[in-house]
């Protein structure tokens, strides 16, 4: 196995400092495809301190993971993307508030199957030890300026940092700027197919992550943006008025009332059974616990902490008793097709259960009547009376279903249009749903910018499955879920570009529902709620 790697180490500097500070850093690519790929930080790792990297694995499955043989498993942040054919996945990974490790650490990047590893990495000291992350943001493009857009605005003093994987050789890379500030560089690739920069001071205000490639490129770029220590002991207040707003034989879905701190409040941990499970941002006072069973009763509670790591009091826990059955997401499966062609296929990748619902999001471009929906165990899908058409007054969207399909081994979804034309989709299996008249209610909606909202369904009961459906004519690259009645969906199939997008409640709050989607890039949406009964 070829590797190829470089490494920029600064001294050390006290762990807890005022301001974030470089520790040691490093960057990778392999030459070959391998599972999983052994990357040392040499120089002695700080307790408390930040460990934050860039990770790619390129035409595999699955997402990348990433560990440290002293912290154990890192936390995936939110804003991943994929390479421009929309296969393998690149992610930003941290580990807040480290051990202390005077002989290094050595990180593990794994695929699901053999894949083309790279990213870099870096350690920093002087970030908060809980909540540390403020904001993030990705994009991907070609050429040789390499800007992620900016984030949301931050404080003044945060660290900020970027880091590109690019999927050929463009030589040297120019650290950029970022609010006036010049970013510098910290470690690189000989080839500058990975390379990674930070600002250990930022100005206030939003951040982008720049740097210019001597040579053209597809490149991968992220910034995010990390609070700085703090001396404060004084915790948040306790969160309040903790409920279950949506509960399922394998979901069950949170909400509280914010708490407050004297500093600022950087997230909440959310414990089931006394076991903390989930540590949700500031900003966000919901969860959904996906890793229930039917039939089995769960004790809730959350509290809030502070960059300082003080922790409030916890809520007063609340018992929550799943049902034996209800509806429950299976699996899925998306895709966008870059070329012309009359048919395009989607295959579900395991075996499909007798009973369970498929449905669908499917379009056609520019293709004069409607796409047609089958599969090769069913049989033509039945379509629904929810539909859409592009904005430039052609085409066809529209959602199809199965219900109480048959049990299959393999299966594989086909659209097709009169015309060659672009057939993008995403489709979805679910079990625990009615297998006659299982179609509710729909809403359909289309629009253009970052907020996607299908309009309101008519009111229904609660416990039934709700479905949003989304496609759009640009790459978002970023996909947050909304919310309808109070309650978050999950997201459950989508994309590379996060182009083609199925999100899913599995028990509804009574009364009208939405699809609601919020993009990092802005485009022209399409969007699809519809309601299930259990």
């Amino acid at each position: 196995m070829a590797l190829a790697m470089a490494s920029l180490v600064a001294l050390p500097t006290a762990a807890q400092a005022a301001t974030p500070a470089f520790v040691q850093g490093r960057a990778f690519s392999t030459g070959g495809r391998v599972s999983s790929l052994p990357v040392a930080l040499t120089g002695s790792v700080g307790s408390g301190d930040l460990l934050v990297g860039w990770f790619a694995e390129y035409n595999a499955a699955g997402q990348v993971h990433v560990s440290d043989n002293v912290n154990g498993a890192w936390t995936r942040a939110p804003g991943s993307t994929a390479f421009q054919n929309d296969t393998g996945d690149i992610a930003l990974y941290y580990l807040q508030n480290a051990k202390a490790a005077p002989g290094g650490v050595t990180v593990t990047v794994s695929a699901n199957a053999p894949a083309y590893l790279q990213g870099s990495l870096a350690e920093y000291s002087g970030v908060a030890v809980a909540g540390p992350l403020d904001a993030v943001v990705s994009n991907r493009g070609v050429g040789t300026s390499v800007d992620t857009g900016p984030t949301a605005a931050v404080a003044a003093g945060e660290l900020v940092y970027s880091a590109l994987v690019t999927g050929s050789s463009p030589g040297n890379v120019t650290p950029g700027s970022s609010g006036g500030v010049a970013y510098t560089q910290r470690a690189r690739t000989g080839s500058g197919s990975a390379f990674e920069e930070d600002i250990t001071s930022a100005t206030a205000g939003p951040q982008n992550g720049r740097a210019t490639l001597a040579n053209s490129s597809d490149w991968y770029a992220v910034v995010a943006t990390f609070r700085p220590a703090t001396s404060d002991s004084q915790p948040p207040t306790t969160p309040t008025d903790l409920r279950a707003t949506s509960v399922s034989s394998t979901s069950v879905s949170l909400a509280w009332s914010p708490s407050t701190d004297n500093v600022a409040v950087t997230g909440y941990t959310v414990y089931r059974d006394g076991v903390a499970i989930a540590t949700p941002g500031p900003t966000t006072t919901s969860y959904t616990d996906t890793t229930v069973a039917g039939g089995q009763t769960y004790s809730y509670t959350v509290d809030a902490f502070d960059g300082a790591g003080n922790h409030s009091a916890r809520a007063t826990a609340i018992q929550v008793t799943t049902p034996t059955s209800a509806p429950a997401f299976v699996q899925g499966a998306a895709d966008s097709p870059g070329t012309r062609a009359t048919s395009a296929t989607l295959t579900l990748p395991s075996p499909v259960g007798a009973g369970h619902l498929l449905v669908g999001w499917f379009a056609q471009y520019d293709a004069q009547g409607q796409v047609q929906v089958s599969d090769n165990v069913n049989g033509a899908w039945t379509r629904a009376p929810a539909s859409e058409h592009f904005n430039n007054g052609g085409g066809d969207i529209a959602l199809y279903y199965v219900q109480n399909t048959r049990a299959a081994t393999s299966l594989t979804v086909t659209l097709s249009a009169s015309t060659a034309t672009y057939l993008p989709s995403a489709v979805a299996e679910y079990s625990g749903v009615a297998t006659s008249n299982a179609l509710d209610q729909t809403a359909v909606g289309r629009g253009a910018g970052t907020s996607v909202d299908s309009g309101s369904t008519a009111a229904i009961p609660g416990g039934e499955l709700v479905f949003g459906g989304m496609i759009t004519g640009g790459q978002p690259l970023t996909v947050t879920p909304g919310s309808s009645q109070g309650v978050p969906f999950t997201l459950e199939v989508y994309n590379g570009s996060r182009s083609c997008v199925i999100e899913g409640i599995l028990s509804s709050a009574a009364g009208t529902q939405n699809a609601r989607f919020g993009l990092a890039t802005a485009s022209d949406w399409y969007a699809v709620a519809a309601t299930r009964g259990p």
